[in-house]
């Protein structure tokens, strides 16, 4: 489920730059907008999948702790 999440979120994301620079604005002005989006949705979206990946480690941890006891 979180994988078709992300997967639908990067592409809406790509389909608007692609909006974006199909619009009429000024090329500087794309290539400005294109930065600002990129990095913040990478600012938004690393913090999410990381904290996701760590506590994936730490499940698996506590279960193979769990296995090891009984």
């Amino acid at each position: 489920m979180r994988k078709w999440l992300v997967l639908t979120l990067v592409t809406l994301i790509v389909i608007a730059h692609v909006f974006l620079w199909r619009s009429d604005m000024p090329a500087h002005l794309k290539l400005t907008f294109t930065v600002i989006n990129a990095a913040g949705w990478t600012i938004v979206l690393a913090p999410i999948l990381l904290i996701d990946r760590w506590l994936d480690a730490i499940q698996r941890r506590n279960r193979d702790d769990h296995d090891n006891v009984t």
